[in-house]
């Protein structure tokens, strides 16, 4: 049986991954994040080392002393986290100090290079998820009306732009205008400050950044996604096409039927 490191980060989509990569045949060697990953990992993995995030040179060692010569990263370390539970090793902290950019993916880039120093190469963390991932077109039966197909189209130009400042993903708008744009908060804040603001009929546009690498920090929504809008009296749900992963995407798609919110995937 073939191993693969797993570095899980938070929310659900460590545990779909590894539940897909176990029916795929591979053991899996994980490290989980205090305070981030959910503990449920435990039941997932075949091993599980818990670390703190910075601890850069306790993933080496786990991953080495298993013999694991391929990992994935799943799931993001929330940022108002990284502030409060920022507990780096020595290698961590050598890596920070030599390291000037603060940006999502440079950092990220920058842990798969060490990672690959070591003999460990980064795979995409779609890898065992392509049924996932939607193409373009209309994923629901009810369909955005014109005025938020005219939303939908003016937030993919503003969610790419916040996407190349390293700002965030996901933009909320109504009527043309951007009432949230996503932060530090994270996805689910950003949907409950933009639904206060917008009454009800919200859009949501979520985007890969420009450049995305697909190794890390893919754009993932799922069925608290969905409940999130609803709560809001969202409308619609905008995704790209071939770059957004649908966590528990048919029960996903149901209930956004269930709730009368249109999803789709567009490309661009």
């Amino acid at each position: 049986m073939k191993k693969l490191g797993l570095i899980a980060g938070n929310g659900k989509f460590p545990l779909i991954f590894a539940e897909e990569a176990q029916r795929e045949g591979f053991k899996l060697v994980a490290v989980a994040h205090r305070g981030e990953t959910l503990q449920e990992i435990e039941r997932v993995v075949d091993e599980v080392t818990w670390i703190y995030v910075g601890q850069l040179g306790k993933i080496i060692r786990t991953f080495k002393r298993a013999g694991v010569t391929e990992a994935v990263m799943a799931g993001g370390i929330r940022k108002v986290k990284l502030l409060a539970n920022f507990r780096p090793d020595f290698r961590g902290a050598r890596f920070l100090a030599r390291f000037k950019s603060r940006d999502d993916d440079a950092l990220l880039r920058g842990v798969a290079e060490e990672l690959e120093t070591e003999g460990i190469k980064v795979l995409e963390s779609t890898v065992c998820l392509p049924q996932m991932i939607p193409a373009e077109g209309v994923l629901t039966q009810c369909a955005p009306t014109t005025a938020q197909w005219e939303d939908i189209r003016f937030g993919f130009q503003v969610a790419k732009e916040i996407g190349r400042l390293g700002i965030g993903q996901t933009v909320i708008l109504k009527n043309q205008v951007v009432v949230a744009v996503e932060a530090v908060e994270g996805t689910d804040a950003a949907i409950q400050r933009g639904g206060t603001l917008a009454k009800s009929g919200c859009v949501m546009v979520k985007v890969s950044k420009p450049q995305q690498d697909l190794r890390f920090d893919v754009p993932a929504v799922g069925i608290e996604t969905i409940k999130r809008l609803h709560e809001v009296g969202g409308a619609v749900l905008a995704l790209e096409a071939g770059k957004t992963i649908l966590l528990e995407k048919e029960a996903m798609l149901r209930e956004a039927q269930r709730f009368g919110i249109a999803v789709v995937a567009v490309a661009i």
